[in-house]
């Protein structure tokens, strides 16, 4: 559903504060780095109450509608018992992020997967916690013979679009409006969700080039070619939310508008520019990229 290396916004950015957890289990499905966190796959009762924890507190879903509505410890405990992508991160024996995933499926049989939400504690977002998780779902859907993980993120917070598109290198493949309906949690805030679905190639050479080394060492932004066309979102849409509603809104409704009649052009959208602008070409003209 997934920003900056915090959370990669499935549902949205992560937001948050501490809480502790309980250490990571012995699982083949781990993977650790000297100065990152460990991923790994949920398994016992305990880890899984700590992750639908997590992501309550990150979403800000605080009453029993708001937490059933994002995400349940039954729907939690399904998706590992049957053998679905439910991972936790830990940083120094405390849970820190998780991310959940299921098998997706085309022409009736599954093909790839889809990352349906992401959370990371704030004092993590930029320690390259979202990253690591990213680089462990990767390796995860590889091993199963899949080479595409599929996800949505508002496309109005702009550090979304520069994790998803200049860090990790996925593609944007349609614009859903209101993609969930209204979402009253504490980051959603009853607010439409539109989103853009993406798509991330496991094989490309773009991405094999981002998962070496340290984190965001292939981040590339767009440049403005002749033949583009831009879409301006706001610096900081969550702040808006909570300053100037109305205007939060109207930039919902102008930012759909241009995706949706620029779409219907036949553009694409190619990347953000250093600036947080989404670039379109149409169809025939070749994206230029600069580190």
């Amino acid at each position: 559903m997934v920003q900056t290396e915090g959370a990669v916004a499935e549902r949205r950015a992560a937001v948050g504060t501490n809480a502790d957890a309980t250490g990571p289990p012995d699982s083949s499905d781990t993977m650790a780095s000297e100065a990152g966190p460990t991923i790994t796959a949920l398994h016992t009762a305990e880890q899984i109450e700590a992750a639908a924890d997590l992501l309550w507190t990150v979403w800000g879903a605080r009453t029993d509608a708001e937490r059933s509505e994002l995400i349940t410890v039954g729907l939690l405990r399904t998706l590992c018992h049957s053998g679905n992508y439910v991972v936790g991160a830990y940083q120094h024996g405390r849970l820190v992020g998780c991310t959940v995933g299921m098998f997706g499926a085309q022409a009736g049989r599954p093909d790839h997967l889809h990352s349906y939400i992401t959370g990371v504690y704030q004092p993590e977002r930029n320690r390259g916690t979202g990253f690591a998780l990213k680089r462990h779902q990767r390796r995860w859907a590889l091993d199963r013979g899949l080479d595409t993980i599929s996800w949505t993120y508002d496309p109005l917070v702009c550090r979304n679009g520069y994790f998803n598109l200049c860090k990790l290198g996925a593609t944007v493949t349609d614009y859903r409006p209101d993609f969930y309906g209204r979402l009253d949690d504490g980051v959603n805030t009853n607010e439409r969700t539109d989103r853009l679905l993406v798509e991330w190639d496991l094989r490309s050479e773009w991405v094999e080039q981002a998962m070496v080394g340290e984190p965001g060492a292939a981040r590339r932004h767009a440049r403005v070619v002749p033949g583009a066309e831009l879409i301006v979102v706001p610096e900081d849409i969550e702040l808006l939310r909570r300053t100037d509603r109305r205007r939060a809104q109207s930039e919902r409704f102008a930012v759909r508008d241009r995706f949706l009649a620029l779409f219907d052009d036949n553009y694409r959208v190619v990347g953000m520019t250093r600036n947080h602008e989404y670039v379109l070409l149409p169809a025939g003209l070749t994206p230029s990229y600069e580190p």
